[in-house]
């Protein structure tokens, strides 16, 4: 048996067999974390299996993988679920009744397991921490600066520049 790390980024809303569908895969990355030991023919064929499935096989080390879904997935996770917990302890039912659309959006993670969010947080915690710096760091610099507005600008236009970068690929 030859054993291939792998990392699909598909899925939707909703878990299970009852939510799959066809185009789960399509256009999204599927990423491979292959080690020295890795048999390049076993390689090849996951690659062309993913390729199948309408996927893009990407092959990264694993610290890489670990270090980026802490920032792009794990990151996003804890941020929104950390946001609608202060939103709803501070306003609670009547206040989150006067919230928008900008609210139910950021927030739509809030509404994952607990349980599967844990374990991933028990097994990438170094590079989650990283990640969770890195926002507190820009949170703070916002904090400091709410009265004068020039981080504010900053961290705006360059949060709107990456936002443009992302969207390319994920209208």
């Amino acid at each position: 048996m030859t054993f291939v790390g792998g990392h699909p980024l598909g899925g939707g809303e909703r878990g299970g067999f009852a939510f799959a569908r066809p185009d789960l895969f399509a256009g999204r990355p599927w990423i491979f974390t292959p080690d020295d030991n890795t048999n390049s023919d076993a390689m090849e064929r996951l690659s062309r299996f993913v390729a199948g499935l309408g996927a893009k096989p990407l092959i990264i080390s694993a610290d890489e993988h670990d270090r980026v879904m802490a920032f792009v997935s794990h990151l996003p996770q804890l941020a929104a679920s950390a946001l609608m917990d202060v939103v709803g302890s501070a306003t609670h039912g009547e206040g989150l009744r006067m919230a928008g659309r900008g609210l139910v959006d950021t927030t739509r993670l809030a509404s994952s397991p607990a349980d599967v969010w844990r374990d991933i947080c028990l097994t990438n915690a170094d590079a989650i921490e990283s990640a969770l710096d890195c926002l507190i760091q820009r949170l703070t610099q916002l904090r400091g600066d709410v009265r004068r507005g020039e981080a504010v600008e900053a961290i705006f236009s360059a949060a709107a520049k990456w936002r443009a970068e992302l969207m390319k690929d994920n209208h």
